[in-house]
């Protein structure tokens, strides 16, 4: 399996890879079903589907848009979408967030213990759509394991080529997955009032969330902690010994990108009192992780597009330009169409 995801992730590399999020897929679902005669939407989808046919372009997912696609209640509609996902993404994912999140860590840490010749982390998040929430293979069967081997090798030989719309006919489609998230969001909103006098900076509610969802995975970092320094990798600061705490800081946030992405659109939502955290800011936030942190262009909604071009977050640097109106979109993917970024 890592096998077939790294040479995914070389052919990825020299094509333009362009992250559609819910919005856009319902509305070029929407044109494709004569519901919307949007000629900008129209015209933006005829140029989608040529360039993805020639080879230029892709349009991947992630576990996100597979969810909120599960979250349309209607069949038809359902599986429109499903067709459309097949068609632009060639079958193609990102790997779940939290996967995303360890192989950055994995990455970032060799890297800062002085490792080298490591393959880019950009060529290791990549799988297909049958593994869009992870990774299974057929495990404890009654067979030899050189037997079960070989099965787990054919099921996984099979799953990576199986589209989506095939897996939603042959297993069915649960029910809608229902949103029930409210009180969460506002738990988290009241103490977000409560505790804002606490922040001096939006820098400092960054750190903040930057460093909570960190903890989250604790575990493997202790992990790796111990196998780098089992490996020989024992000066872990190397090359930033001359930085202070404060830029060594910034330099791992920006090496697990991620996690980076996802706490600098908590923290602006934090640090500003007029706006509130709502239920779809999850997957927002979870959509502009995967866009930024390895795509080329990012098709969304406006506020989430202006939030992302805030100046104080800093998210320009992942030179990922993100567009709420599919004209502009258009114009600018014609404009680069021969134009790919690693």
């Amino acid at each position: 399996m890592r096998q077939k995801r790294m040479q995914l992730g070389a052919a990825l590399a020299a094509m333009q890879r362009i992250y559609l999020d819910q919005r856009f897929w319902i509305l070029f679902r929407d044109v494709s079903l004569g519901f919307c005669k949007d000629q900008a939407i129209a015209d933006l989808l005829v140029f989608l589907k040529l360039s993805v046919s020639e080879g230029r372009s892709i349009c991947p997912i992630s576990e996100s848009v597979f969810m909120e696609l599960l979250k349309q209640d209607d069949d038809l509609t359902r599986l429109a979408t499903a067709q459309l996902i097949d068609e632009l993404s060639l079958g193609v994912t990102l790997i779940p967030f939290d996967e995303r999140v360890r192989q950055e860590l994995c990455n970032s840490f060799y890297q800062l213990g002085g490792a080298r010749d490591i393959y880019p982390v950009h060529q290791l998040v990549w799988t297909k759509l049958a593994y869009v929430l992870g990774e299974v293979h057929p495990t404890k069967t009654p067979f030899p394991p050189k037997e079960e081997l070989a099965i787990q090798k054919a099921f996984s030989d099979l799953m990576w080529r199986i589209p989506l719309v095939e897996m939603i006919e042959k297993i069915g489609m649960p029910p809608p997955i229902e949103n029930n998230w409210d009180s969460v969001v506002d738990d988290m909103n009241e103490k977000s009032r409560t505790l804002h006098s606490t922040l001096r900076s939006y820098e400092h509610a960054f750190k903040i969330e930057f460093e909570g969802t960190l903890s989250l995975f604790r575990k493997e970092i202790n992990t790796l902690q111990i196998e780098i320094v089992k490996r020989g990798y024992k000066d872990f600061g190397v090359g930033q010994k001359h930085l202070s705490m404060k830029k060594r800081f910034e330099a791992f946030a920006l090496s697990i990108p991620t996690l980076h992405i996802n706490a600098s659109c908590h923290a602006a939502v934090r640090w500003d009192q007029k706006r509130n955290l709502s239920s779809n800011d999850f997957f927002d936030f979870h959509h502009a992780a995967a866009a930024l942190g390895y795509c080329n262009v990012f098709l969304t909604e406006k506020p989430l597009s202006v939030l992302l071009g805030q100046r104080h977050l800093g998210l320009t640097k992942y030179k990922c330009p993100t567009f709420w109106s599919p004209s502009e979109a258009l114009n600018w993917l014609r404009d680069n169409s021969g134009r790919t970024a690693v």
